[in-house]
């Protein structure tokens, strides 16, 4: 399988926001399902249907 991947700096996570928005528009349902399940095994490996998800939250100060 051949990957275009494409590296793009965003100056505001408005416009970040936007291109993933239109990114996303512009997808198969069946793309989407293989997205969302791509996330789920980095996030939660095998034991994803098992294993309870810990909550926690967290936060970043930004200067600006």
């Amino acid at each position: 399988m051949s990957r275009n991947m494409q590296i793009r700096i965003f100056h505001s996570f408005e416009e970040e926001n936007n291109a993933e928005y239109h990114r996303r528009a512009q997808m198969t349902p069946e793309e989407r399902l293989r997205e969302f399940g791509i996330l789920q095994e980095r996030l939660w490996g095998d034991k994803w249907t098992s294993e309870p998800i810990v909550k926690k939250a967290t936060w970043e100060k930004l200067s600006w």
